[in-house]
């Protein structure tokens, strides 16, 4: 786990050298990004969930129909 640290704030430290604002503008701008994307991703994945059950439903309707 240390090694994972280590690495971690050698990866960050030339960082410093840039404004503290732009640094956390930068972090704020890909967080944003990222979030979007994930909202996306979770909201088609709601809409085709939402369509598979509905064709579930439909489909045992029609099952039902037929009995």
């Amino acid at each position: 786990m240390g090694t994972v640290n280590t690495f971690a704030v050698e990866w960050l430290e030339p960082l410093r050298a840039y404004p503290r604002w732009l640094v956390l503008l930068g972090a704020a701008v890909a967080t944003a990004a990222v979030l979007i994307l994930l909202a996306k991703t979770l909201k088609w994945g709601l809409y085709l969930g939402l369509a598979g059950l509905g064709a579930l439903v439909v489909f045992g309707f029609a099952v039902w129909l037929e009995s």
